[in-house]
């Protein structure tokens, strides 16, 4: 049996540890800047992933204080309510 050794990239929260999951798998990358531009630009209108100033990688699935405080950070707002109106 022959084999190769094939080295790839996931993408995991430095918060929570969960990867990205899309239409049922997990995207393999060819270096860990491919993956983190995978999760952060996802291209589908979705805001996705946060890559902090300090290099925290922070996933869009989870709602908690500690992922919601690194995405407003980075000037997002996560959720299906994230729209503001401000009245005068």
């Amino acid at each position: 049996m022959a084999t190769r050794l094939v080295t790839c990239y996931v993408a995991v929260c430095d918060l929570c540890g969960t990867s990205q999951h899309d239409e049922g798998y997990t995207p393999h990358l060819d270096s860990p800047a491919e993956a983190i531009e995978y999760v952060t630009n996802p291209g589908d209108g979705n805001d996705g992933w946060t890559l902090t100033p300090d290099g925290t990688l922070v996933c869009d699935q989870r709602r908690d204080t500690a992922h919601e405080d690194a995405h407003a950070a980075a000037g997002k707002r996560m959720g299906s309510d994230a729209m503001s109106v401000t009245f005068a």
